[in-house]
């Protein structure tokens, strides 16, 4: 296992954007996982985990240490129960060929969470969730390597402390301790798919679709997407940059007076809005701003036509942050993580 130098991070991103990586080094197993933190460790440097590269907007400046990307693509199944089975996958899985697999073996639990790229380690980060789904939901345990107690461990839902588009492993103390080596989710065997967000529902009336299957439902979801979101292999994204915002009943109940139309989706006692529906009311679908953009189709989407810097993407998204709050004054925090800013300022 011999490290790769001064790789560019543009070439592992869907961003394409960002500096080099001083070093970087792909595993496939415990032992080269092992070696690959020694390496780190007898050179004093910084670990950065790398999945899939599709939620990440790392700085022009690149990282100087290690980025390490965990590709073990080993998929088991077993039963647990007469109604559950457990469905174990390695870190470098492709989140979506795991979905299309649980859905061919009729398991429901992930079905709307279809075309999310991305890898199976890098899910749990943000707790990664699509039209009513989140991973937590069919969530049962991971495995990692423990960076501060060198040793593997197994961390269940609790440990996780997942919320909307967060947890352990993305902010806090813990941020950066955990190599996430394999995932394991429970899923249900035989059971309706979870159909609930309005715009799902619609789709499938329009195509007469009264009782769908988890095949239809998934089909639905991909091709939804595939109307509102940038495909990441044609030009540079990753997906939706912002979080929607939950407010209080308060605060949407004022919001109503001057916006009657506003999207809305009740949540737990609270009320989530849509960032594109805010974004686009300030006058930002289709703009450009320096060499970076936001997406014709789809006003949550940041774009890279082809020669944006990151630090391009990173000012339109703090300007379009700026705008939506002075107009709603609601918040708009990344969904995106921001990887190396910090040594700009």
């Amino acid at each position: 296992m011999k490290p790769k130098k001064n790789i560019p991070i543009s070439k592992l991103t869907t961003f394409k954007t960002g500096g080099k990586a001083k070093y970087f080094i792909e595993v496939e197993n415990k032992k080269e996982l092992l070696d690959a933190i020694d390496f780190a460790k007898r050179n004093s440097l910084a670990i950065f985990i790398l999945g899939g590269g599709s939620d990440i907007l790392m700085s022009d400046k690149g990282f100087d240490g290690l980025v390490l990307k965990h590709s073990g693509k080993k998929v088991s199944y077993s039963d647990k129960g007469d109604e559950s089975v457990l469905v174990r996958a390695e870190a470098g899985v492709n989140w979506d060929k795991l979905v299309e697999e649980s859905v061919k073996r009729n398991f429901q639990g992930i079905e709307t969470m279809s075309g999310i790229p991305g890898t199976v380690g890098a899910s749990p980060v943000q707790n990664i969730g699509a039209y009513g789904q989140e991973l937590k939901d069919s969530f049962y345990e991971l495995t990692a390597y423990d960076l501060k107690e060198n040793k593997f461990v197994v961390l269940n839902k609790e440990d996780c402390e997942f919320s909307y588009r967060d947890s352990i492993f993305k902010s806090g103390k813990y941020k950066g301790r955990y190599v996430i080596t394999g995932v394991t989710l429970e899923l249900q065997k035989n059971k309706n798919p979870h159909v609930e967000y309005k715009s799902l529902i619609k789709y499938l009336e329009a195509k007469n679709i009264k009782n769908p299957n988890l095949s239809q439902v998934r089909n639905a979801v991909l091709d939804l997407r595939g109307q509102k979101l940038e495909d990441p292999k044609i030009i540079g994204n990753a997906g939706s940059f912002f979080k929607n915002p939950i407010i209080s009943k308060e605060k949407f109940e004022k919001l109503l007076i001057d916006y009657p139309d506003i999207p809305n989706y009740p949540q737990n006692g609270k009320v989530k809005l849509f960032s594109g529906w805010l974004i686009e009311k300030t006058g930002w679908k289709g703009k450009k701003y320096n060499k970076a953009a936001v997406s014709s189709k789809n006003a949550l989407v940041l774009i890279n036509p082809g020669n944006a810097t990151s630090k391009d993407i990173k000012e339109l998204s703090e300007q379009i942050a700026k705008d939506v709050y002075e107009k709603f004054r609601v918040k708009l925090e990344p969904e995106v993580q921001l990887i190396g800013f910090e040594k700009e300022k």
